[in-house]
């Protein structure tokens, strides 16, 4: 398979407010379908009342660690270039690779005071409170197995204040 092929379906990883949603975002600029699994997650949510840490949590221990990607993967249309935000585990990846074939891993880092800030002003329901919320909710995510892919990532950008300019470029060189 040429390295080429294997960006036609490309995965975002990171913690939160790492950057991923924006990365996702101007790839999807390029002419691929945006798909994200956290958008799954809070869907499932707002239908079981829930809170979406709950629901991510529940998924993946009730049905296993493919759980969200299975269910992101039902409404995929076999052949379309697409770029899925919010990848949580090597799990997922293998989920996706099986249905839609070879994934490009983008690894979106951003330090711990960038990304809390983020979060801090996005103003999302699901976010953190406060400091020690956040540190709770990195912990999960890690358990949920993010720290394996930073080391299965084809690409790991550094999203620390970079403007969106720079965001494109980067993008622009690596797809």
């Amino acid at each position: 398979m040429a390295v080429n092929d294997m960006r036609n379906i490309v995965a975002v990883a990171g913690l939160p407010g790492s950057g991923k949603t924006t990365v996702a975002r101007i790839i999807e600029k390029r002419g691929y379908t945006y798909l994200s699994l956290g958008d799954v997650v809070r869907a499932e949510a707002q239908k079981s009342g829930l809170s979406p840490d709950r629901v991510a949590v529940t998924l993946r221990l009730d049905r296993g660690r493919r759980a969200v990607a299975h269910r992101l993967l039902s409404s995929v249309r076999l052949g379309q270039r697409a770029v899925i935000d919010g990848v949580r585990s090597t799990e997922e990846i293998d989920a996706i690779e099986e249905v839609l074939g070879a994934v490009f891993l983008i690894y979106v880092v951003a330090s711990r005071k960038t990304r809390y800030n983020r979060l801090a002003s996005r103003g999302r329901g699901d976010d953190p409170a406060t400091y020690a919320q956040f540190l709770l909710r990195d912990i999960r995510e890690l358990r949920f197995g993010l720290a394996d892919l930073l080391a299965r990532a084809d690409y790991i950008l550094v999203n620390e204040n970079k403007p969106i300019e720079d965001l494109e470029q980067e993008i622009g060189c690596i797809l």
